[in-house]
């Protein structure tokens, strides 16, 4: 349950903190008082959009914080990085002016994704929006399937339908292979010849560029290494010769000047580089001949790989590649035939697959649609629309196909409303105003809760065009919906509010010359002079008298929901 609601700079709500308990919680007050706030708050913690517009007028940031005492999955604690020893889940986040936001789980850095994630586990709110979800005959198949139970087949229907789609979208790609097949063979088979007699080595063109620059300037090369190696050592006055000389007379003297050793050293040193430069330029000299016939070869090889690499638009070191992908392609193509028979197959396999799961949940759902027409009727005439009649129609199609199949099976199914004995039921959408949709909520509610993940339900205003009766036996209902779980219901109907296990008002006043709302829990004759407000008679002794009537006719209709001690409480 949300155990601690703390809301600070939040519109006009200034810093709040409310502790709530389990069973229900009812927040009355005046139209326009800020009860739409504490929801919009609430919405913060749940990962909604967030706007510099909530930020009170005063303030540079407003902040929401909750402290959730909840069972969590532990596979989305370890994905929220939560501590599995730890009972509680506190979220926080802040908004700033310029529209950014930082939220926290447990005190570690969270995205607002990560709240909507964990939202899903903690929080359902039900509104107008919710009721919108109601009209729309596609969103019934998800009200049955909860009440039936069968989310688990649904998801297996799914997998199933995926599996058929992907078998069939390789079926239609073959298919569609298939039809240019002739002309894109010929085609592959001329490319893969073509590619295949230019036999592309690796580092081909760079070598062949390197080479044929060598036999270009094979003269000049080759008179280079003969001056420099004669100038070196083969003539009469070479380098080489005089360095010796030179390198003999200073180690002479280096007996007589010992300072001479080491230049006579380095002298030699040289000597026997440029003796080994020589016989490396003898050597270049004795390779590098002119050979005009292998300079018009390696020129005619450059031209077939420069043309080819252009031809396919890739450097010539990629035709390898490319001829691999052709002879790929070739391969499907050709292959084409047996590839299609085992696709098809595939298609049938996956079809019948999800066919009988198909057939399988639809037949659950006929029996869960039977038991929640007779369920709903019952809770409906709890809810003063006895008499009338609630019908689950469901269309199933002939799952021969894959367009007889989706995801969610092969079901239509819409419900169905008579809220008048004796009146031919029609679709919801048509015939329910807007307090039967707010009982047909409830009652849907009231018959799924066993079922509901989520413990904390959030009702906006679930008494919409009811009153009366008919608001007694609603309040009975969220009563009985708020065993075992957490229920926080703004309403301004007394009857409900009298059936609180615990009631707050919202109020606004003036503070410093601002406008603040405030909510506060009451107790006592607090809460009969709220009661007596909404009533309609805030000073009356009557309203008073009625209300106290209201809380103790209450405390005699349903048991009053367990709550757990807890700090503050």
């Amino acid at each position: 349950m949300l155990r601690e609601f703390r809301i600070k700079d939040v519109a006009i709500i200034d810093d709040l903190t409310l502790q709530f308990g389990g069973g229900l919680n009812v927040i009355t007050g005046e139209t326009g008082a800020g009860k739409s706030i504490l929801l919009r708050a609430l919405g913060l913690l749940c990962g909604d959009r967030a706007g510099a517009d909530l930020i009170r007028g005063n303030a540079d940031e407003a902040i929401v914080e909750g402290v959730f005492e909840v069972d969590v999955d532990e596979a989305l604690r370890a994905a929220l990085g939560l501590d599995p020893s730890e009972d509680a889940i506190i979220v926080r986040r802040h908004v700033n002016r310029n529209g950014k936001t930082r939220c926290y789980v447990n005190g570690a850095a969270a995205t607002s994704t990560m709240l909507r994630d964990l939202s899903t586990h903690l929080v359902h709110i039900y509104g107008q929006h919710e009721q919108a979800l109601l009209l729309r005959a596609s969103n019934h198949l998800d009200y049955l399937d909860d009440f039936g139970g069968t989310r688990p087949q649904r998801r297996a229907m799914a997998k199933a339908f995926e599996e058929m789609k992907e078998a069939q979208r390789r079926l239609d790609e073959l298919d569609q292979h298939a039809r240019l097949s002739n002309e894109r063979r010929e085609l592959l088979e001329f490319q893969r010849s073509e590619l295949a007699a230019a036999a592309v080595q690796p580092g081909e063109e760079p070598q062949l560029r390197t080479d044929r620059e060598r036999l270009r300037h094979a003269e000049r090369i080759a008179r280079a290494c003969d001056e420099g190696e004669d100038a070196l050592y083969s003539s009469n006055d070479a380098m080489v010769t005089r360095l010796a000389r030179l390198a003999a007379e200073l180690e002479a003297l280096a007996a007589i000047a010992p300072d001479l050793s080491s230049p006579a050293e380095l002298v030699e040193q040289g000597r026997l580089h440029l003796e080994e430069a020589a016989l490396q330029l003898r050597a270049v000299a004795a390779q590098t001949l002119a050979d005009p016939g292998r300079l018009d070869e390696i020129e005619e090889r450059i031209g077939v790989l420069t043309r080819t690499a252009k031809k396919y638009g890739v450097p010539s070191s990629e035709l390898p590649a490319v001829l691999a992908a052709v002879e790929e392609e070739l391969g499907v193509v050709q292959g084409h035939a047996e590839q299609r028979t085992s696709a098809a197959d595939a298609v049938s396999a996956r079809l019948a697959t999800a066919a009988e799961c198909a057939a399988a949940l639809s037949r659950d759902r006929q029996q869960a649609g039977a038991r929640l027409a007779v369920d709903m009727q019952r809770e409906l005439a709890d809810l003063g629309m006895d008499g009338g009649v609630f019908r689950v129609a469901q269309e199933t199609s002939a799952m021969r196909t894959l367009e007889d199949l989706g995801p969610s099976g092969a079901d239509r199914v819409e419900f169905f409303l008579s809220a008048n004995r004796g009146e031919t039921a029609q679709p919801l959408a048509r015939v329910a105003s807007g307090g039967e949709l707010s009982r047909i909520l409830l009652a849907l509610k009231t018959l799924t809760a066993g079922i509901a993940e989520t413990p904390i339900l959030i009702f906006d205003e679930v008494d919409a065009g009811i009153g009366g009766t008919i608001a007694d036996a609603v309040a009975r209902k969220l009563r009985i919906l708020a065993q075992g779980r957490q229920i926080l219901c703004i309403t301004h109907l007394p009857q409900i509010a009298a059936y609180a296990d615990r009631h707050f008002a919202v109020a606004k006043r003036d503070l410093d010359g601002r406008t603040v709302s405030e909510t506060r829990s009451l107790e006592g004759e607090d809460r009969v002079a709220e009661l007596s407000r909404m009533l309609g008679g805030a000073s009356s002794s009557e309203a008073a008298r009625y209300a106290r009537e209201l809380i103790a006719q209450s405390r005699k209709a349903a048991p009053r929901a367990t709550r757990r001690a807890r700090p503050g409480a």
